[in-house]
């Protein structure tokens, strides 16, 4: 019996020690950690490059300040000057000149008989295409005769000119003539009957005479675009290149090189609704006006148009020979704007005569020394 007791008690231990099987638990796995896509975020796009400031401002607001132009006052508000009194006959009439390219004693001889040209057809302002001279002096004694008449007279840079000599020159003549505007820096000139916008400089760095010269780039045209569709009144556009034509009647017709204005600038007159233009730098292919940007439709003198682009010629008297197969030695424009039509006259002078030579003498510049480009 003890050995029976014994053999319970052991076995009793034995099941103790062993107790119940536990129950097996499954690890919990993990939580797929969810991966979210990469923001790309896009590089900002470039700035679109912009013109010297010295050769064109941004069309931008800035300070009121008030400005006197004989009996005319005008506001400049930032790159903006706005007249705004009526022309008292209700015709808008500018004189209108091209490359004068030098200050010869015939030449400024030649600028006394524009002035009077512009002064019998009333003319109200005067624009001056580019092309002034190639040294700040110079220019400075072109715009001179031009300020003297106290009409603004409103100048952009072409191709011919250095930023530096264009900017010093004129910046003389205006301490005389505070009637100067530049339209470098102005790019809008608003009157109740047109806005004037301009665009300086040339659009081909190859026909750039000066390493420090202006070439305006995509933003200036874009700005052009603007300012048209921003203006309360017709627009003409004031450029030294002429929109790109087509064929020999065009104002941008250089012979043999044929039509070589700018594609920007048709588009931008298409663009803008630009009514009308003035540009000058195609010499052979002035003294004319179209009907529309690409040249197709000649605009007789004296006929009204509700748009009217206009080439005056070559103000200098070196000669040049036209593509009307005429021989200009200095030629000037009127344009007149009045109830929404444009129209234009042209004054051709006549070869010099021996005493007119002998006068323009007395007008020479002085020797100068000649500079690098």
């Amino acid at each position: 019996m003890k050995t029976l007791r014994c053999a319970a008690a052991a076995l009793g231990l034995s099941l103790g020690l062993m107790g119940c099987p536990e129950k097996k638990v499954e690890p919990t796995p993990p939580k797929p950690v969810e991966v979210k896509p990469a923001v790309v975020v896009a590089p900002p796009p470039a700035a679109e490059p912009r013109a010297d400031k010295e050769c064109a401002a941004p069309i931008d607001p800035g300070p009121v300040t008030e400005l006197k132009f004989g009996e005319r006052v005008a506001k400049q508000t930032g790159a903006t000057l706005t007249f705004t009194d009526k022309d008292a006959d209700g015709a808008l009439t500018f004189g209108v000149l091209g490359p004068v390219n030098e200050d010869s004693g015939l030449n400024i001889l030649a600028i006394k008989k524009y002035v009077k040209f512009f002064q019998d057809e009333k003319a109200d302002a005067i624009i001056v295409t580019g092309d002034v001279g190639e040294v700040a002096s110079g220019i400075g004694r072109v715009l001179e005769e031009l300020g003297a008449t106290k009409l603004p007279v409103f100048v952009i840079i072409g191709n011919r000119e250095c930023r530096a000599e264009y900017t010093d020159g004129l910046t003389a003549a205006r301490a005389k003539n505070p009637n100067i505007v530049n339209l470098n820096e102005v790019r809008v000139v608003q009157f109740p009957e047109l806005s004037l916008v301009s665009l300086p400089g040339y659009h081909d760095a190859n026909y750039i005479n000066c390493k420090t010269g202006c070439q305006y780039v995509k933003s200036t045209v874009a700005e052009v675009v603007r300012a048209a569709k921003d203006a309360k009144t017709p627009v003409a556009l004031v450029a030294h290149g002429p929109p790109h034509g087509n064929g020999n009647q065009a104002l941008d017709f250089a012979g043999a090189g044929g039509n070589v204005g700018d594609e920007a600038i048709t588009k931008a007159i298409g663009e803008g609704n630009i009514a009308f233009g003035v540009f000058s730098n195609i010499k052979e292919a002035g003294g004319r006006a179209t009907k529309d940007a690409d040249g197709t439709q000649l605009a007789k003198e004296g006929e009204a148009s509700k748009s009217l682009f206009l080439n005056p010629g070559p103000a200098d008297t070196m000669g040049w020979d036209m593509n009307d197969s005429t021989k200009s030695v200095g030629m000037a424009a009127v344009f007149t704007v009045k109830e929404g039509q444009g129209t234009y006259k042209m004054l051709r002078l006549k070869p010099p005569t021996a005493a007119e030579k002998a006068e323009s003498k007395k007008f020479d510049p002085p020797a100068r020394e000649e500079k690098a480009p």
